[in-house]
């Protein structure tokens, strides 16, 4: 093995790094490498960016696979999005996530008194024995959005 000296140390020019996945964070690698100088090649499973921050389309209905929002109380992070994002296009929102079913809003993460007091008892009793009888026996075929 040869030992690195300076003259056979790889630098940023003749370096050509391999991301995996073109995700938030897969991006922001590629990103942040080409702004040191370092060529990178971004390798992607699915036909579109995202990871699972995206939405897909299936029988007319669109269906989000993961967050859409991104929160942080980093500096850092959040100079980069501005770096990343024009203005327009970066829109500050307070943080709140809730499940909007049946004409009620959910606190998301569920919390378990409030969604009891928003299904009742008879609805809350209907989805604990349906979430029951799924690990009681399991559906045959299950298909997902992947």
């Amino acid at each position: 093995m040869t030992e690195p000296t300076p003259e056979n140390s790889p630098t940023a020019a003749n370096l050509n790094v391999l991301v995996i996945g073109a995700g938030p964070a897969g991006l922001t690698a590629a990103f942040e490498l080409e702004k040191g100088g370092v060529h990178s090649t971004i390798l992607e499973a699915d036909d579109i960016v995202g990871g699972i921050s995206r939405s897909v389309e299936r029988d007319g209905y669109r269906f989000d696979i993961g967050g859409h929002r991104f929160f942080t109380k980093v500096p850092e992070v959040e100079a980069l999005w501005h770096e990343i994002l024009p203005d327009e296009d970066f829109l500050l929102r307070p943080r709140m996530s809730r499940i909007y079913y049946g004409g009620k809003y959910y606190d998301y993460p569920i919390k378990p008194v409030n969604a009891l007091v928003n299904l009742g008892p008879i609805e809350a009793v209907r989805c604990i024995a349906s979430a029951l009888w799924v690990r009681i026996r399991p559906p045959k075929e299950q298909k997902t959005l992947e």
